[in-house]
């Protein structure tokens, strides 16, 4: 098989897929999977029977893991909380960087004791906590609070759900604390000391950028190299979501990109030999990770990037596709919730996107124009851009109930762009902490590079046609869309090959 990861990946998704849409009894997927697998061994040297039979322990072992992961342990929080109760007290540990908006502040808290009506017991999992005093919290805090416990609210906007958004990522309950609620701090420091050195280096970026730049422009750079994006505003994230360029408001595989690109630029100019280049990118990518606040999209790209870094240390030949595929099976392994997510579909179905369709796009112009420099530049930014906007636009429409066909010119002059603003954004943030004294110098190019970027957004969702607006589609439609596309590309290929 040339791309073997694929076709394990793509069981694998199969089968969480039939996990979490058919009722199937845990003991038989154990059951099926381990036959399956002593089946595929005893077949090992009949290839096409050893195949498919580890085409079907991929299929059962993503069934299983999907199951698993919906069994929760005695002690977990959820099983402990009856639909409606009083005050109870919580005692937890704080496991993210505290999200700050207005007086308001939400963290996730690693519940360890739980007290209802004078009942106390240890517990486990995981509660996001909401509270109304603005008090100092920071990751590793050991608390007390007082308040009300609650399933989220199983609200829907479009194809988004509350609910599930949270409990793909292990979280079943809401906290609230109000201002009169008790709120104590019992230890400090019990996390990871790592992830808690990474916070305080980012909150020294944030400080450094909130200082230096207006509001306006603090709040986007704060969004595009530390992933908080709480302070845009809806007026801001309407002109980027229209122009097809969101994306870089959230950390994903085009920052992590750049970033491991500045990182081998600096360790090349500077004479570090080429295999400990790449190990130090790698374990920097990873501090960089826990700096955004390790969420899931940041992680996935983490996880992509260094699957990619790897195989050029291993100085193995890079199947962009055995890549993917191996990216994409770990992330499920751990959390198989992922393959419902919709930025887990759009980060891998782009990236894919772009492997599969920009050679084909750029193989359509003559040749005698890949020879002019600067024109061969622009077939390659507009290929890419392009494959990219054909690969996601079905699921755009799907999901966001926007078509923007002015994505594609945006995406040619924004994605180059952002290496500039991510460059000079870190050089910022790390003046700031190093040298203060010189950050005004550096702040004044923040903020033209800033404001360019929402010029450009603005005038080009400013041309008649830019994007529309579409009502709500069936999904059959998105998959006849994906059908078709396929049929298009395919049969150009078939054409191309009789021609010769």
């Amino acid at each position: 098989m040339r791309y073997p990861l694929v076709g394990l990946c793509i069981a694998f998704c199969l089968g969480i897929i039939s996990a979490a849409c058919f009722k199937i009894p845990f003991s038989i997927l154990y059951l099926v999977a381990f036959l399956s697998l002593i089946s595929s061994i005893i077949f090992l040297k009949q290839n096409t029977k050893f195949n498919i039979l580890i085409l079907g322990v991929s299929f059962f072992l993503g069934a299983t893991i999907l199951k698993d992961s919906q069994i929760l342990s005695n002690c977990h929080i959820v099983k402990l909380v009856p639909y409606k109760s009083d005050s109870v007290s919580l005692i937890g540990v704080i496991d993210n960087d505290p999200i700050y908006q207005g007086e308001k502040v939400s963290f996730i808290l690693k519940a360890e004791k739980l007290r209802i009506n004078e009942t106390g017991s240890k517990t486990c999992g995981k509660v996001l906590v909401k509270v109304l005093k603005k008090n100092n919290f920071a990751y590793g805090d050991r608390l007390f609070l007082l308040g009300k416990l609650y399933r989220p609210f199983s609200f829907s906007k479009g194809e988004f759900n509350y609910r599930n958004y949270l409990r793909h990522q292990g979280i079943y309950l809401i906290f609230s604390v109000k201002k009169d609620s008790i709120v104590k701090q019992l230890d400090k420091n019990v996390g990871n000391p790592l992830k808690s050195f990474a916070f305080r280096i980012r909150h020294k970026m944030r400080e450094a950028i909130v200082k230096n730049l207006s509001p306006f422009s603090a709040g986007i750079l704060n969004a595009i190299i530390l992933g908080e994006r709480q302070n845009l505003s809806a007026h801001t994230r309407d002109i980027l979501v229209y122009s097809g360029t969101v994306h870089i408001i959230a950390i994903s595989g085009l920052h992590l990109g750049i970033v491991a690109f500045i990182i081998l630029l600096i360790l090349k100019i500077i004479k570090i030999p080429r295999k400990p280049r790449y190990i130090l990118t790698i374990l920097l990518l990873i501090v960089y990770c826990m700096l955004t606040g390790a969420n899931t999209p940041v992680v996935r790209a983490t996880v992509m990037a260094i699957i990619f870094l790897l195989s050029y240390f291993l100085e193995r030949e890079v199947n962009i596709y055995n890549s993917l595929s191996l990216a994409a099976l770990i992330i499920l392994t751990v959390n198989p919730w992922q393959l419902f997510e919709v930025s887990f579909q759009l980060s891998f179905l782009s990236v894919i996107s772009i492997v599969w369709l920009s050679p084909k796009i750029k193989s359509m112009f003559p040749e005698k124009l890949n020879k002019i420099p600067w024109i061969r530049f622009l077939i390659s930014v507009f290929s890419v851009s392009f494959a990219a906007w054909l690969g996601l636009l079905p699921l755009i429409a799907y999901y966001f109930g926007i078509l923007s066909p002015i994505t594609i010119l945006a995406n040619m002059i924004v994605v180059p762009y952002m290496t500039i603003i991510v460059a000079s954004g870190f050089s910022l943030a790390l003046i700031g902490i190093l040298i203060p004294s010189l950050s005004p110098i550096f702040a004044a190019s923040n903020e033209l590079f800033i404001l360019i970027l929402f010029k450009i957004n603005s005038f080009l969702i400013g041309i008649p046609g830019a994007y529309f607006k579409l009502p709500s589609i069936s999904f059959v439609y998105v998959l006849l869309y994906y059908a078709l596309l396929i049929s298009v590309f395919n049969f150009s290929k078939i054409v191309h090959k009789n021609s010769i």
